[in-house]
């Protein structure tokens, strides 16, 4: 009886982070589907850029970032209750790109959107926006595509499991 019970904990404990997991992708990846609407939007009306950098900044800090470091966490209690072996090649894989993904929103994303808030904290000149802004924007834009591709393939991993030359 004992046994029967630890298996139905073990799947409930199973549903529960699986289901903290998928919450946490949408929370940490979901924006990025539709981040570029509002870039697109921001290039129409200029004037709003400042406050669409701050915004996303504050979204990345408060609602991003930590789901997406909790991905990790949910994803190996996952591993742990559900029966995936560590050393399954598409895990390594997804695994590294998650890893790749988080370098690229620290290393370059965050940077490039800090750089986007500094430079839009005053109104521009008759000479237009800094030079600058032009590069941070396209730094960010080109990370942003690089996530979002990321994303998918992460995606991919986990609903597929391919064998990966096993």
């Amino acid at each position: 009886m004992l046994a029967v019970a630890s298996t139905a904990t073990i799947a409930h404990m199973f549903q529960l982070w699986m289901f903290l997991h998928i919450l946490g992708a949408i929370a940490a990846f979901g924006y990025g589907f539709y981040a570029p609407i509002f870039g697109r939007a921001v290039q129409q009306e200029p004037q709003h850029g400042h406050w669409f950098a701050k915004t996303a900044k504050r979204v990345s800090s408060i609602i991003i970032l930590p789901f997406a470091i909790l991905m990790f966490v949910t994803g190996a209690m996952l591993v742990q209750t559900g029966g995936t072996e560590w050393s399954a090649r598409w895990l390594s894989v997804a695994m590294l790109l998650y890893f790749i993904a988080l370098g690229l929103v620290f290393f370059v994303q965050r940077p490039a959107v800090n750089k986007m808030i500094a430079l839009t904290e005053q109104p521009p000149g008759p000479e237009g926006p800094p030079v600058e802004l032009r590069s941070a924007v396209r730094r960010a834009q080109l990370t942003g595509v690089a996530l979002l591709v990321l994303t998918l393939a992460i995606l991919a991993l986990m609903v597929w499991k391919p064998a990966l030359g096993q």
